[in-house]
C-alpha cells in the first residue's frame, strides 16, 4: 500500500474515520478541527483546535506539522466557515507554497442540483442553492490551484448506523419525492474513498462517489429501516415526481461504490 503522510481540514464525520484509518495504515495525520472533544485526546495524531470564522490560518500554529505531509484533504462543509470561498483560496495557496504533491476536497452530488437526469462527471454543474454555489466555486479553485495533483470527490449522501437521515425522516410526515432515486454512499465507503484517492494520485481527477444503487427513496429507507429495527419512514407514495440519478463515468472507484 502507498501511504503516504497525510494533512486533514475537518475532522468531523468524514475526517474521524479517515484519520483513524490513515494512522492504522502507517500514515503520519495532522488535522485542524473546529472544537476539541475528550474524544480526541487519545487520536494518535498532530490536532489543533481553531475556529476559521475568528482566526486566520496565518494565526494557526500547525504549520510545521502540515509542511511535510504530501497530501492534503478539505472536507470543510460549506456550513463550517462564512468565507467558506476565502478560507479555501488560503488553504490552497498555503499548499502551492508548501510544494504539496496533492490536494483532496470532499465535493458533494448537489453541484448537478435536482432536475430528472442522468449525470456523470461531465454533465453540467447547475447548482440550486447558497451552499452548492459555494461548492462549484471551491472546486475550480481546486482545479486551477496549480498543484500536480488534484482529487475532487464528489459524494452522494452519507449514512451510516450511527448517523442515519432515517432519524430525521421518522419525524416527518406525508413526505415528498418517495419515487426518487437515491443517490447514496456509506460513511465506510466514502472514507474508503478518499483513502484510494491519496494512495493513488493521477493529475487532476473528478469523480462521483455514490453507490451503484439507486432505488426509489421509500424502498431504500423501508430497507434501511428493517436492517435498524426502526420503524418506516411516512413517504407520500401518490407522489411520482423523480429526481437526478447519479452514476461515473470511471471505473476507478468501481469496487468501493459496489453494493453486493
Amino acid at each position: 500500500m502507498n501511504v503516504r503522510d497525510c494533512a486533514i481540514l475537518g475532522l468531523g464525520y468524514l475526517g474521524r474515520p479517515l484519520a483513524e484509518r490513515l494512522y492504522q495504515n502507517g500514515c503520519a495525520v495532522a488535522a485542524i478541527k473546529h472544537q476539541l472533544t475528550s474524544d480526541d485526546i487519545n487520536l494518535p495524531i498532530n490536532l489543533e483546535a481553531a475556529d476559521l470564522n475568528l482566526q486566520t490560518l496565518d494565526e494557526l500554529s500547525c504549520w510545521p506539522q502540515w509542511q511535510n505531509k504530501p497530501v492534503w484533504i478539505c472536507l470543510l462543509p460549506p456550513s463550517a466557515l462564512s468565507d467558506y470561498v476565502g478560507v479555501i483560496d488560503s488553504w490552497l495557496q498555503r499548499a502551492r507554497e508548501y510544494g504539496v504533491e496533492q490536494v483532496i476536497y470532499s465535493s458533494s452530488t448537489g453541484v448537478y442540483g435536482e432536475a430528472e437526469r442522468i449525470c456523470d462527471e461531465f454533465s453540467e454543474l447547475a447548482p440550486a442553492s447558497a451552499s452548492t454555489e459555494k461548492v462549484c466555486a471551491a472546486e475550480q479553485l481546486f482545479i486551477n490551484s496549480g498543484i500536480p495533483n488534484v482529487d475532487i470527490l464528489r459524494f452522494g449522501g452519507l449514512y451510516s448506523a450511527q448517523r442515519h437521515p432515517l432519524n430525521s425522516l421518522l419525524k416527518r410526515q406525508n413526505i415528498a419525492g418517495a419515487h426518487q432515486t437515491v443517490n447514496m454512499i456509506h460513511q465506510d465507503r466514502a472514507v474508503s474513498a478518499l483513502v484510494y484517492a491519496a494512495q493513488q494520485a493521477a493529475g487532476i481527477r473528478i469523480r462521483n462517489i455514490v453507490e451503484n444503487r439507486h432505488p426509489p427513496k421509500h424502498i431504500f429507507y423501508a430497507q434501511e429501516a428493517l436492517k435498524l429495527g426502526l420503524p418506516e419512514a411516512d413517504f407520500n407514495k401518490n407522489d411520482q415526481r423523480s429526481g437526478k440519478t447519479i452514476i461515473s463515468a470511471f471505473h476507478d472507484f468501481d469496487t468501493i461504490c459496489a453494493v453486493d
